[in-house]
């Protein structure tokens, strides 16, 4: 049972404002859309809209597992874009198309 906080409010999904959206002009090193504000070494932790890959500047390589990815290798996450269309297929939820903009 949740305790009852007076002096915490409720959030509904109407009280939240709708995300917004960063222009990108960098590729995202997953599906390779230009989804990211900069280059991919210093967009930290930025999160692909159309793949919903999470930008680690941390990765030394495409077959080392991400931290942030759930340990999915950036390998991983290509192939699953081809067969998903998004990083993970647990992430197809979240993704959206590219713009004709974000096209390489």
């Amino acid at each position: 049972m949740r305790p009852d906080f007076a002096y915490l409010p409720e959030i509904t999904s109407q009280d939240r404002a709708p995300a917004a959206e960063t222009k990108g002009a960098y590729p995202c090193p997953c599906c390779g859309y230009l989804t990211l504000p900069a280059p991919k070494e210093q967009a930290a932790a930025f999160i692909c809209p159309v793949c919903f890959w999470e930008n680690d500047v941390f990765l030394s390589g495409d077959e080392e597992p991400s931290d942030l990815n759930h340990g999915l290798t950036l390998k991983e996450g290509r192939e699953n874009y081809l067969a998903f269309e998004a990083c993970s297929e647990k992430m197809r939820p979240y993704v959206r198309g590219p713009k004709p903009e974000e096209r390489p």
